[in-house]
């Protein structure tokens, strides 16, 4: 196991591993053939991935430039989502945006010598808060959904829903540097893949492939950090 860990925590700092990752996305867009008939949706995911892309492992790496980054992508995935109909996935980029102007401020704030974010370790009262609040987003999203009158399958409610609330939950505790973030951005990540694949938008999920490599990568790096702290 602690090879392991070694070895994605390697290939998470290693000076190409962005590069791939861009790579990776610029394929699944070219996929879809731009040149011939340019789809608004998968431009506007295009641009969303890849600062988004770049913005994940800034913050993975605990690097407060990600939340500048993060701010621009959410805007783009926002509007590609909502162009897809996925209501629970482009609902939270709202709050996400506003979160990024918080993280900017409180991780200027708590940064060590090296110009890195100071990892906190969740205890048991914040765990409880975490489920009430998901528990709560969770319903909140379902209200929203029939409130707006948008058309979903049944697949499409439940899995948005929890999106919706991972994402809100999630989010909050990497803005407040809590390590235990990441284990929810990997079951996040798994459903928006395969919402996005259920929705045909190939450049999503691709880039939420990655993410869910970057969030296991996410979880070492920050527990290692929160074990020095």
């Amino acid at each position: 196991m602690d090879k392991l860990i070694a070895g994605i925590i390697l290939i998470g700092r290693n000076k190409f591993y962005p590069l791939f990752c861009i790579v990776c996305v610029t394929l699944a867009f070219l996929y879809t053939d731009p040149f011939t008939a340019l789809n608004l949706r998968y431009a506007v995911s295009y641009f969303g991935a890849f600062c988004g892309l770049l913005c994940v492992i800034l913050l993975a790496k605990r690097k407060n430039s990600g939340n500048l980054l993060g701010m621009v992508a959410v805007t783009g995935e926002c509007i590609a989502n909502f162009l897809g109909g996925n209501i629970g996935a482009s609902l939270p980029t709202f709050y996400y945006f506003c979160s990024h102007i918080y993280g900017i401020i409180t991780w200027h704030q708590n940064q060590d010598d090296n110009k890195s974010v100071k990892v906190r370790a969740l205890n048991e009262q914040a765990f409880l808060y975490t489920i009430v609040f998901l528990i709560c987003a969770v319903f909140f999203n379902i209200y929203l959904t029939n409130a707006i009158g948008v058309d979903n399958t049944i697949y499409q409610l439940i899995a948005n829903c929890f999106i919706f609330g991972l994402g809100v939950v999630a989010q909050l505790l990497l803005m407040l540097r809590y390590s235990f973030n990441w284990y929810l951005w990997v079951i996040l990540n798994v459903l928006v893949i395969g919402l996005n694949i259920y929705t045909d938008n190939l450049i999503i999920a691709t880039q939420y492939l990655i993410y869910l490599f970057n969030a296991i990568y996410g979880i070492c790096e920050w527990k290692q950090s929160e074990g020095k702290s």
